[in-house]
């Protein structure tokens, strides 16, 4: 395993490009990126520099994203 993968991300980006990583860039990708849009207005795709490093908001969209059954650093068995 990447060892990036096993740390957790600590801006957007890096949660990002995790979220790709696991998921991959096609429609899956796009449903959770939209759903993020809808609820905290982070679009994965294009993050505001405001947004970014805000660490608040990395941790709610972790969590969300784990409420979705995607959980960074984990290693699939």
């Amino acid at each position: 395993m990447d060892a990036s993968m096993s740390q957790q991300p600590r801006t957007l980006e890096d949660l990002s490009a995790a979220v790709c990583a696991k998921v991959g860039s096609g429609a899956a990708f796009q449903c959770l990126n939209t759903r993020l849009i809808i609820q905290f207005g982070v679009n994965l795709k294009g993050i505001a520099p405001a947004q970014n490093t805000d660490l608040a908001l990395l941790q709610r969209v972790q969590d969300a994203l784990g409420r979705m059954g995607i959980r960074l650093g984990e290693v699939r068995t």
